[in-house]
């Protein structure tokens, strides 16, 4: 196989030379200037590069391996995080293995292990896991084209990840029909290895290789089909729990659009009434009443009126606030920002990242978070500043709302809404749960108060695949 390939983003490449070659040799690295990388990547080359120095430490001559380790690992996360294109892949071993010392094809099978052992691929949404396994593959093995099949629920081929030109072309996709319909297919040229979820044969992995390399390929496709098995069963679990999650979400919102409804046919109509009759008794009394007592009494209804127009301006907000199909029906971003609007004092908003490819129950939990936290900022904190910002990455979005108020106990304050009941930030909590997050709130007496929410950025990879019984061989 020819590693010589063109040079692509050599900045970020020689960096990670670099840093092999000092793992190796024992010698400090130093980030080359002007590198361009993410906070993300940096956190995690440094991450990498110190295990691969311990790991060096531990096995004295074979440093070598130790470089290979980080060079594994540091080719996935920037993969993961889209700073190094799959198709530098191959260039980046090649350029590795002759600064190290080590055969190419050697080097390349060591790096595809370590970048499928790593915690890349299992803090990735399942789809984005299975493609850079997928790609990586393609890349690093003596492969052309490779495509990751299955069955949709109408029992239809379906592919679900594909590397090459070819990748989609009709010989594969015969050989992955015939495999999961249990035929033994012998091909010196196309090679076909099952994938199983919970010990059973669910998708196939083929790949177009040529008769020289045909050994080679199949231990490239063995441990990419090892890999991407507990990325199915992963994405299988988090369906199930999607499933569920969207039928209390869809249960729970429709919950919070009737009680808008009943407060606004109901208690509120009521308000409307009562204020009617209020301000009759006020024209009646004033005709019986001495003038000594006329002013008082007026004040008093004065302040009566008042207390009813807050009650049913705050009525009509919780009707407002409970009804969330503006939420799926706008920009995520236009939506908070009329949130942070409603309130009277300085907001700043920030969105980085993509949030369009949300699901409508993420969304949701986003907008009832900041909705939360602003209810709490207005009522309670006396704050003059907040700030939300969402962040969207390739594995999470992060939620923040920070305000510079009085702040609170807040493992105090939590027991006291539990004994109550579940509302505001404790509701929202379990809401974030019930997708795979989580919500933290920072905050104490000496003031300002941070509410971070994190959900694990899913989509499913495929639509659940008919289980499949054959066992090939």
């Amino acid at each position: 196989m020819d590693f010589a390939a063109p040079v692509a983003s050599p900045t970020t490449r020689d960096e990670l030379v670099r840093r092999a070659v000092s793992v190796a040799t024992g010698t400090p690295s130093r980030a080359l200037p002007g590198l361009q990388l993410s906070r993300d990547s940096r956190q995690m080359l440094d991450a990498s590069e110190r295990r691969a120095r311990r790991l060096a430490a531990r096995r004295g001559q074979f440093a070598e391996a130790a470089a290979l380790d980080f060079f594994g690992a540091a080719l996935a996360g920037l993969s993961a995080n889209g700073e190094l294109p799959a198709a530098d892949a191959r260039a980046a071993v090649a350029q590795a293995a002759a600064a190290l010392g080590v055969e190419p094809e050697a080097a390349a099978f060591a790096v595809y292990r370590r970048s499928l052992a790593g915690t890349e691929s299992a803090s990735l949404p399942p789809g984005r896991a299975i493609e850079l396994i997928v790609s990586l593959l393609r890349e690093l093995a003596p492969l052309s084209d490779v495509s990751l099949w299955s069955l949709d629920e109408d029992g239809e081929l379906v592919c679900v990840a594909a590397a090459g030109e070819g990748a989609h072309g009709r010989r594969l996709r015969e050989a992955a029909r015939a495999a999961l319909d249990g035929a033994v297919s012998i091909s010196s040229s196309v090679q076909a290895v099952l994938v199983e979820r919970w010990d059973r044969p669910h998708a196939v992995l083929v790949a177009r290789t040529r008769p020289a390399f045909s050994a080679r390929s199949v231990d490239y496709l063995d441990e990419a089909a090892a890999a991407l098995s507990p990325v199915l069963e992963r994405d299988a679990l988090f369906a199930r729990g999607s499933d569920r999650e969207r039928e209390l979400t869809a249960d729970g919102e429709r919950r919070l659009v009737r009680l808008g409804f009943d407060l606004h046919d109901g208690p509120l109509q009521e308000l409307v009434a009562f204020a009617e009759d209020l301000r009759l008794a006020r024209s009646q009394m004033s005709g019986l009443l001495a003038d000594d007592l006329q002013e008082r009494v007026r004040g008093r209804f004065d302040d009566l009126e008042a207390r009813l127009i807050s009650l049913d301006r705050g009525l009509r907000d919780v009707v407002g606030s409970v009804r969330s199909t503006t939420v799926l029906e706008l920009p995520l971003e236009t939506v908070l920002q009329r949130e942070l609007d409603g309130i009277d004092i300085a907001t700043e908003l920030t969105i980085d990242g993509d949030v369009s490819s949300l699901t409508s129950s993420q969304k949701i939990v986003v907008f009832r978070v900041v909705q939360a936290s602003l209810a709490n900022v207005r009522s309670h904190s006396r704050a003059t500043r907040v700030a939300v910002s969402v962040r969207s990455t390739s594995r999470f979005i992060t939620i923040t709302v920070a305000d510079n108020g009085c702040g609170f106990d807040v493992e105090e304050t939590f027991e006291n809404v539990r004994l109550a009941s579940r509302y505001g930030l404790a509701g929202v909590t379990e809401r974030a749960q019930l997708l795979g997050g989580n919500v933290e709130i920072e905050s104490g007496p000496e003031g300002g108060t941070t509410v971070r929410a994190t959900l694990p950025h899913w989509c499913p990879a495929t639509k659940t695949a008919t289980p499949l019984y054959a066992v090939v061989m």
